[in-house]
C-alpha cells in the first residue's frame, strides 16, 4: 500500500494530528516514515531591513534553520514513542507549499499527511490552511489533511 510516507510539521497543533494519523498508517503499512520541518528563506534584503540588526546578515537563516531542527526532532522523538519505526526526521529551507511537495517527489513517497491549518495564524473563510491547500493541490500523490 504505501512504503514512504511524508508528514509536514511546524509545531502546530494540526501537525501533531496529522503525526499521530501517520503514525498509524505506519503501522499498519511498515511504511518509511520521513518527518520534514520547512523554514521560510530570508534574503540578505530581508535580513538588513529587519528591526534588528544582526552582526552578520546570515544570521536570520541560521536560527530557523535552528529552530526548524528542533521541531523536527522533537516530532521524531513523538513518533517514536507513538510506536513508530523507520522514522527519518529532515529540515529544508524555502516556501513551505512548494518546498514539501518538491521532497515528496524527490523522496518518491506514496502519501502526505499534513495538518488542515499550521502556526502561519491566517484564519481565513476556507477550513484548509494556504499550505495545505497549496500542498494538496500540486501534490502528485495523494494527500491527507487531518
Amino acid at each position: 500500500m504505501f512504503k514512504k510516507i511524508l508528514v509536514p510539521v511546524d509545531g502546530s497543533k494540526g501537525a501533531l494530528a496529522a503525526l499521530e494519523k501517520a503514525v498509524e498508517l505506519q503501522k499498519l503499512t511498515d511504511a518509511e516514515l520521513y518527518i520534514l520541518c520547512v523554514f521560510k528563506h530570508h534574503s540578505l534584503l530581508e535580513a538588513s531591513l529587519s528591526m534588528v540588526r544582526p552582526k552578520r546578515l546570515d544570521i536570520p537563516d541560521d536560527a530557523l534553520k535552528e529552530y526548524a531542527t528542533e521541531i523536527a526532532v522533537q516530532a521524531k522523538q513523538q513518533a517514536m514513542e507513538l510506536g513508530a519505526s523507520k522514522v527519518r526526521a529532515f529540515v529544508k529551507g524555502g516556501r513551505p507549499s512548494s518546498t514539501i511537495v518538491r521532497f515528496a517527489r524527490k523522496r518518491d513517497a506514496d502519501l502526505i499527511v499534513i495538518g488542515s491549518q499550521g502556526t502561519n495564524g491566517e484564519k481565513s473563510a476556507s477550513i484548509l490552511g494556504s499550505v495545505s491547500q497549496r500542498v494538496a493541490s500540486m501534490a502528485k500523490c495523494p494527500t491527507l489533511v487531518v
